[in-house]
């Protein structure tokens, strides 16, 4: 009998026991964008935690709980979950084909709001470590685990928790919150993430809206705007701040020979995202490069005047833009925020108020890290081959941990999993199949 063989049996004999846990927190709308259901969901997180056998703790701050939980067996090796139980609001609600807050199983899929973002990694995690602690398996690894509930408005309270918290966050390798399998069924594990910087700006030309007839001869705050933002970014996709791209680090030898190996699909992306191409037409080793390490300038959302039903000849007396940009190694938001700043004063734009600002750097682990090399087999056992990503091109607080642990995000998504969008979901076999593949993680880390 092999030494995990009763870990193994207990993650699937309570699969369905796992899942409905796994409904339980996804019935609970954590949308920290809007305040709601944080510390109700904290309570239940720290409730599971407590019940796998780990010792917990809320940690409060200025924002949303962040719960802690710990499991010292006297190991050699400690291994550390960072999670977080916030998620996405679930608009626009007229195109989920199930109630987002009410999960449901379809087709080998269950489908709610937070199941692949993060909620389905998270209760995976936690019933990874009651298998060993309700089966009595020795387990090789201290467990540490890190969840917040401000992740997805872009942890600006977790600082509070890491200063505080520095020597919690020791540990030799940690799983990060997402992950899953590419467009072609094949696992990934992700080495890192972009920063981001996050702006909204502002104008008011008038005192209120007025008439549309009066264009003629009273200055449009939308058009205002819109010239503003032109000045950002040109035709050929490259951002015209002055400084923009001074500091941004370039990608190393090791990592352009890892992202070399990687087939970006791109034939099949574009067919499903319906173009004919991809920006300035890029395509092969500059579309990777592109991918990887190119900083962006994106326009979220723009608001101005009436969007209603029908004409409504309006002059608007304000207008608004959401803009984030994601940053590479070595930028720092507030350096961004600075030359923006200056940028719009330069161009004549000194009247465009930059209203609300948040955002981070860029963290990665290195490719050739030992604890990848661990995840690998891990995997190996349970999937086959992973696919090792240098960096996502999305962003999170990764960089809060870069000096305490080694990071690595795989998880128990798909490329169909929609995550941010209407109808989120994950596969049900992917799910008990990621919980074995970290019963192998905790095994390969043992003998490191």
């Amino acid at each position: 009998m092999h030494v995990y063989d009763a870990v193994i049996e207990f993650i699937d004999d309570t699969i369905e026991r796992s899942i409905d846990s796994l409904k339980e927190l996804c019935r609970i709308p954590t949308v920290a964008a809007k305040g709601q259901g944080l510390e109700e969901t904290a309570e239940l997180v720290s409730k599971m935690l407590q019940e796998a056998g780990l010792k917990t703790q809320i940690h409060e701050t200025s924002g949303a709980p962040v719960v802690t939980a710990i499991l010292d067996v006297g190991a050699k090796r400690t291994l550390m979950f960072y999670d977080h139980y916030d998620v996405q609001p679930a608009e626009p609600l007229d195109l989920w084909d199930s109630e987002p807050f009410e999960p449901e199983i379809r087709d080998g899929r269950l489908y709610g709001r937070g199941v692949a973002d993060n909620k389905g990694d998270t209760v995976s995690r936690i019933w990874l470590i009651k298998a060993f602690t309700e089966t009595k398996t020795d387990l090789l690894v201290n467990i540490k685990f890190v969840v917040e509930g401000e992740e997805e408005i872009g942890s600006p309270h977790l600082p509070e928790f890491t200063k505080k918290n520095a020597e919690f966050l020791k540990a030799d390798g940690g799983i990060w919150e997402f992950g899953g399998a590419g467009i072609d069924g094949v696992q990934e594990a992700w080495l890192g993430l972009k920063g981001v910087f996050f702006v909204e700006l502002e104008v008011e030309r008038l005192n209120k809206d007025v008439h549309s007839s009066t264009a003629c001869i009273l200055p449009s705050a939308a058009y205002r705007l819109v010239w503003a933002l032109a000045s950002l970014k040109d035709e050929n996709n490259k951002i015209l701040i002055d400084g923009f791209y001074d500091d941004a680090k370039t990608l190393s030898v090791v990592e352009l020979e890892a992202i070399e190996k990687i087939d970006m699909h791109e034939t099949m992306w574009r067919t499903e995202l319906g173009i004919d191409e991809y920006l300035m037409g890029l395509s092969g080793d500059a579309l990777k490069e592109a991918y990887y390490n190119a900083p962006t300038c994106n326009i979220c959302g723009l608001t101005s005047g009436y969007q209603g039903k029908g004409s409504m000849t309006v002059l608007p007396a304000k207008a608004s833009v959401k803009i984030d940009f994601r940053l590479v190694e070595d930028m720092n938001p507030n350096d961004i925020h600075r030359k923006l700043r200056l940028h719009l004063d330069r161009h004549g734009f000194t009247d465009v108020k930059i209203t609300y600002s948040e955002g981070y750097p860029a963290a990665k682990t290195p490719v050739d890290h030992p604890f990848v090399k661990i995840v690998a087999k891990a995997n190996q056992r349970v999937f086959g081959n992973l696919r090792i990503q240098v960096t996502s091109p999305g962003s999170g607080p990764l960089y809060l941990f870069k000096e305490h642990v080694p990071m690595v995000s795989i998880g128990c998504g798909d490329s169909k999993s929609s995550v941010h969008s209407p109808n989120e979901s994950i596969i049900l076999e992917n799910y008990r199949k990621s919980i074995h593949r970290l019963v192998y993680v905790i095994d390969e880390m043992g003998h490191w």
